[in-house]
């Protein structure tokens, strides 16, 4: 069914695309024409399909068995000033997954300015905007030296769940106003505010979650097995059948059962292929949950239960939260930037669930229009975040001496990803003699800022590298970093002190490139760890790594690359392992290089599995605008029951795109 889809939205594309064709024969002769269409108006851009088939033997699917999207990416350009670009993506994924996939949205832009509409995403600093997508509108404005920029929009969408995959649905404003250009000074200053809508996820709603057996389990015949489940808003008692026909009738277990999560049950026959439990709410049978899939019950068969990862669901974990940030970035340049500061920071107001209660402040203490912005609750936290460079340039010396400062309770929600409590000075320094480089580091890192742990950790480290072009055909480099952790607690089952030193060589020699053997790589690593922490005594650990890679060419369209690696390691003295690794990858190329072939095949040995890989891919340019990519891969992996099993994994995709 999903190729028969895949294959409709190809021949769409391939229609598409033949449209298109069309408008550009008559853009041409309007073009010829000198019409005013023609030299004013013009459509660029790609558009495409992708489909994909999943299959795996041995272990649970690791992604969907079947998907297909469909991507539209038209740029219009109008009179040569301003250009709007579209983006759509269609994806099979998009409705399944926790935040919705699909994609669509137009970005016009002009010499000093874009505008957003539909899906996108803006970059304001790494504390207060970044890395999230917005769905909604946005505009950002750069006329002269002076720069506007405002966003709002929703970030998430509500899901019911739990705090690993649950959310509230979420709306973000966000605003930036400043003076100056990127490249030399400017000062910008940022503010936000995010707000989960509370209503948006009903937590009034009952629900049972079976647990276990949910599928693919198997039961003998007169042992005592466990029928586990949780429930949200489940005060009364509990119902159990079994369905052994696939879930077209049932028979009862047990009925008006107290509701506590468990209940053990003794199998009985007849034996099933297409057994099903179902747990129901005795006032209110239509609350309920059914094994998501068969399960076997059988005599003279080793049971077997299939862990479920949904095993916990509470709708309370996720909690709707509020933030509010004010931020500045900027960066002032000197002395024709052989001296520049950079900096940005922000202060952020943080409520972790809406729904707790109103703090009663004092109106003295706060001004009235600050707790009309944003109402103070219980948990409510603020504090502030800053990262400033020193950079110094000056011919071939560079020096960056930085100090970043996180708070422990700063959070902004129009960043991606931010850790907090964190202390950190550092200092760079490179410069270059004649055909050498040469780099030192040096960061210090703590935290518990604010003293509300019971010990600090820090962490020191020290980076150097060499870089030099030897000979005309031989470049080499080495590079060390070493890595020191401890903290100061005087309890020494809390106790950590850990280091790590890593020593790193890289030669390339560039040999003959008209000729077989045109390049050799040669890298090699040693890294030495010792973690002296109480509960990881003796575990010191040495890892030495070798990799060789050799280019061929057998002729003008026909290449290869073989490489070979061996990492040998040691740990506790007594646990070792060593690991050899070999690939080979063709690449041929045929019909003017409109038709490009690869076969990589690699293996990775050692003592407890080992993994083959085999993966074709091949594209073809059917037009200057028309391309077509097939990819299919093959993996076995064999290995002993704690290490993953025994699986077969095999991976086939297709993709049309078209440029215009």
């Amino acid at each position: 069914m999903y190729m028969k889809n895949l294959f409709y939205i190809l021949l769409s594309m391939l229609a598409i695309s033949n449209f298109i064709y069309s408008q550009e024969d008559i853009n041409v002769t309007q073009d010829s024409s000198s019409t005013f269409l023609g030299k004013n108006i013009k459509l660029t851009g790609e558009i495409g399909a992708y489909g994909e088939l999943y299959s795996i033997n041995g272990q649970p699917d690791r992604r969907p068995n079947s998907t297909g999207r469909i991507y539209f990416r038209p740029t219009l350009e109008l009179f040569g000033l301003i250009q709007i670009p579209f983006e759509f993506l269609l994806s099979t994924e998009g409705s399944s997954a926790r935040q919705s996939i699909n994609q669509f949205g137009i970005s016009p832009s002009w010499s000093w300015g874009t505008l957003h509409l539909g899906d996108f995403t803006e970059e304001y600093s790494q504390y207060t905007l970044s890395g999230i997508k917005i769905r909604g509108a946005g505009i950002n404005i750069k006329p002269g030296i002076f720069r506007f920029s405002t966003s709002a929009g929703f970030t998430q969408r509500s899901v019911s769940g739990g705090a690993q995959d649950g959310s509230f649905k979420r709306f973000l404003f966000a605003s930036k106003i400043g003076v100056g250009k990127e490249e030399s000074s400017f000062i910008d200053l940022i503010f936000l505010r995010a707000k989960d809508e509370i209503s948006s996820l009903d937590h009034t709603a009952k629900s049972i979650n079976l647990i276990s057996p949910n599928g693919n389990d198997v039961l003998e015949i007169g042992t005592l097995q466990s029928i586990k489940w949780n429930s949200y808003g489940v005060a009364g008692a509990i119902k159990i059948e079994l369905s052994r026909d696939g879930g077209n009738t049932f028979e009862q277990i047990a009925t008006n059962l107290p509701n506590v999560s468990y209940f053990n049950w003794t199998v009985t026959g007849v034996p099933t292929f297409q057994a099903m439990i179902k747990v129901s709410a005795v006032d209110d049978p239509t609350i309920n949950d059914i094994s998501n899939y068969y399960f076997t019950i059988g005599s003279g068969v080793q049971s077997n239960i299939v862990s479920n990862y949904d095993e916990i669901i509470n709708p309370n974990s996720v909690t709707p939260q509020e933030n509010l940030v004010v931020g500045t970035k900027g960066k002032v340049e000197f002395l024709e930037n052989t001296l520049s500061l950079e900096f940005d920071g922000g202060g952020s107001v943080y409520t972790r669930d809406l729904r707790s209660t109103n703090l009663d402040l004092d109106s003295s203490d706060i001004p009235e229009f600050l707790t009309k912005l944003y109402k103070v609750k219980v948990g409510t936290n603020y504090d502030f975040a800053f990262n400033t460079f020193l950079n110094f340039n000056y011919k071939s010396v560079n020096t960056k001496v930085g100090y970043k400062r996180i708070g422990p309770g700063y959070n902004s929600l129009g960043t991606s990803y931010l850790i907090n409590d964190v202390n950190e000075y550092s200092i760079f320094n490179s410069f270059r003699i004649s055909t050498t480089g040469i780099m030192l580091g040096y960061i210090h890192q703590n935290d518990n800022l604010q003293d509300q742990k019971l010990f600090t950790t820090g962490r020191n480290i020290i980076t150097a590298a060499i870089t030099s072009m030897i000979m005309q055909k031989w470049n080499a480099s080495i590079s060390a970093n070493y890595l020191n952790m401890s903290n100061d607690t005087k309890n020494d089952s809390l106790k950590t002190e850990f280091g790590s030193f890593v020593l790193s060589t890289n030669q390339s020699f560039m040999i003959d490139q008209q000729g077989l053997l045109r390049n050799i790589n040669l890298n090699y690593a040693f890294q030495n760890s010792n973690n002296q922490s109480y509960f990881q005594s003796n575990n010191k650990t040495a890892v030495h790594s070798l990799n060789l890679g050799l280019g061929l060419g057998f002729m003008e369209n026909l290449s290869a690359t073989v490489s070979a690696g061996l990492i040998n390691s040691n740990s506790f003295d007594t646990l070792k392992s060593f690991t050899h690794n070999y690939a080979i990858v063709f690449q041929h190329s045929i019909l003017q290089n409109k038709l490009i072939n690869s076969l990589n095949l690699s293996t990775a040995i050692n003592e407890d599995n080992n993994t083959i890989r085999a993966t074709l891919s091949s594209g073809y340019q059917l037009t200057f605008a028309d391309n077509f990519a097939l990819l299919i891969s093959y993996l076995k992996f064999n290995g002993v029951t704690n290490s993953g099993g025994k699986f077969n994994e095999v991976i086939a995709s297709l993709n049309y795109s078209h440029r215009f």
